[in-house]
């Protein structure tokens, strides 16, 4: 009888043990992680979405493109090293705020919403929504869209673009291509996504055109978390930089062919 609660007791202590040991294992990987994200003063964590061509995209496995080197340019000039976190858009400004990224270089549009919840640098490139349709598609306008069912990338500005389009159908996908997938399928009525982006991959489906009006016109920014002004200042002074010496529009004529400057 004593030996049988003895053994019980150590088996209770064995079990405590090792809960205790497994919830300390989670906890420093945690604080690991953390570390090696936010904290370690020689990295600078961009989040991004890479698939946006010609602004952030997947090259041999590497994510590449004009923001990438743009943030490359930051952490030059603040002597870091840059990584990359390549995750879905939506979920960018929720990894700001918990400290997951130090900064979303993504194609990202300002608007009052976004303000709510991050800090933005000054405008580096001015962009539109387009509507892509097929080439046989009767839709040439926005106000033709009324009551039609429409591809977007869940959570950007022509996601919020094409809901306020009277009773459309919005249907929100995780990645610009996927969009015009569905497009080409014929599973929808059109498509909106940013011009730049449009262009790109819009050559890759032979039976899409883009309208030439666009739907809206906005600008590009960085997103950091509310009340880091002294990353944003970095990033400012970077990109005045950059425009001053050239080697902005040295990326604009890389990726877009011109360089005329895009940025207001």
């Amino acid at each position: 009888m004593k030996r049988a609660k003895a053994l019980r007791k150590m088996a209770t202590c064995l079990f405590v043990a090792a809960f205790l040991a497994m919830i300390s294992w989670m906890l420093y990987d945690i604080l690991q992680r953390d570390s090696s994200i936010s904290n370690d003063t020689n990295v600078l964590v961009m989040g991004t979405n890479a698939t946006f061509k010609p602004f952030e995209y997947k090259d041999g496995g590497q994510v590449v493109g004009f923001d990438v080197e743009l943030a490359q340019a930051i952490a030059k000039d603040m002597g870091k090293e840059l990584k990359i976190e390549d995750m879905s858009f939506d979920g960018l400004l929720p990894a700001l705020e918990s400290g997951q990224i130090d900064m979303a270089v993504a194609g990202m549009s300002v608007t009052s919403e976004r303000e709510k919840n991050a800090l933005f640098s000054d405008p580096y490139y001015q962009a539109s929504q387009r509507i892509i349709v097929p080439k046989n598609s009767k839709i040439a306008n926005k106000y033709q869209l009324e009551h039609k069912k429409i591809a977007v990338q869940l959570g950007t500005t022509g996601d919020q673009a094409a809901s306020k389009i009277k009773g459309a159908q919005v249907v929100q996908f995780p990645a610009a291509p996927n969009a015009l997938q569905e497009l080409a399928a014929g599973k929808v009525d059109a498509a909106v996504i940013d011009d730049a982006p449009a262009k790109q991959y819009v050559s890759g489906f032979p039976s899409l055109k883009i309208i030439n009006t666009p739907l809206s016109s906005e600008s590009y920014a960085i997103a950091f978390k509310k009340g880091n002004t002294e990353l944003a200042e970095h990033a400012n002074k970077t990109i005045a930089n950059m425009k001053a010496d050239g080697r902005y529009q040295a990326l604009l004529q890389k990726y877009f062919g011109t360089a005329k400057e895009q940025a207001p």
